[in-house]
């Protein structure tokens, strides 16, 4: 970034993201040297998430022009433990894994153990959405590079901006990010809500909840931010992760119930945290094929089918969320 230095010290925020995975995926990082920042982003058509996640840490090595000092910082440990562990015996089996089989991903690999031999790099594991700025985002700048990627607006090479780290201008995403940030931290769950349903468990912006009620396989997506009442309220990365939350979710209702229609709303009159529906439908259900609200009183779950059906919706979401992120 930075030509008067043989050596600088630089530190790179790196993400990924991926619709579907395999689907629209996108990568994005932030390099920070000295009071100089550099954002870059981009997004291939059909991908997966580890290869965004490798891609965001080669892009942003390959954006250095001279030999660095850096700390990496990356949500995945895929990344981080393939790079300082696993790749060590990979390349002495001929890129096999222990069990001899193909490394995934091995040239993608390849290029990430090219790049790290050009500089002196500390990597390190940052948990995402948990409250760091810069690797949120590294996250919005993923969101942007696969949004643009599903709607063909770009190529998958760099789009890049550059900036002075800290800046008089108008607030920037990375401001943003902070707002977000900082209402996720004063969330709390409606009262209705919370009588209403039963916990599952939280994904990376959703609590996911079983409607206590049932005659209908149910789940309620509830973002835990503070304040939010629309769509339109979240900012624009995590409107793409509440959006892959739904699919994620939808698809586990897929596998669980074998829905003839899923239903899938966000509505709010009563309570007005914002919230998304989810309830599988079948032809015989006691509201089919009208809406589920208002259909007479909900009959509450009995305490031993609640103890079985909710491990069992938590195991599932769990293997997807697993899938998902390889």
């Amino acid at each position: 970034m930075n030509d008067e230095t043989s050596e600088e010290r630089v530190v790179i925020y790196t993400d990924g993201a991926c619709s579907g995975n395999p689907g629209p995926g996108g990568w994005g990082a932030i390099l920070i040297s000295g009071n100089k920042k550099r954002e870059i982003r981009g997004g291939e058509r059909e991908t997966t998430n580890n290869r965004m996640e490798l891609m965001a840490a080669i892009k942003a090595l390959k954006a250095l022009k001279k030999r660095s000092r850096v700390d990496l910082h990356t949500d995945s440990q895929y990344v981080r433990k393939g790079i300082t562990e696993w790749i060590h015996g990979w390349k002495k089996r001929g890129w096999k894994t222990a069990a001899r089989k193909p490394v995934k991903n091995s040239a993608l690999w390849k290029k990430l153990d090219e790049e790290r031999q050009k500089h002196e790099i500390e990597w390190y594991w940052v948990k995402g959405h948990a409250g760091d700025p810069l690797n949120e985002r590294a996250d919005e700048l993923a969101g942007l590079g696969m949004h643009e990627a599903r709607n063909g607006k770009t190529s998958p090479d760099i789009v890049s901006t550059s900036e002075p780290a800290a800046s008089s201008k108008k607030p920037d995403r990375e401001t943003e990010s902070r707002a977000v940030l900082s209402s996720r931290k004063g969330f709390e769950l409606h009262k209705r809500l919370a009588d209403d349903t039963l916990e599952i468990m939280p994904l990376d912006l959703c609590s996911v909840r079983l409607m206590n009620d049932h005659r209908y396989p149910w789940l309620v997506l509830v973002p835990m931010c503070q304040n939010m009442r629309e769509i339109i309220d979240l900012s624009q990365a995590d409107s793409l992760v509440l959006m892959r939350e739904i699919r994620l979710v939808s698809a586990a209702m897929g596998e669980l119930f074998a829905p003839q229609k899923l239903n899938i709303a966000t509505l709010g009159n009563l309570v007005e945290q914002l919230h998304v529906h989810i309830v599988a439908r079948h032809d015989g259900d006691p509201a089919w094929p009208g809406p589920v609200w208002n259909n007479g009183l909900p009959q509450p779950y009995e305490k031993d089918r609640q103890q079985k059906l909710i491990p069992i919706i938590r195991q599932v979401l769990h293997k997807l969320h697993a899938d998902h992120h390889e």
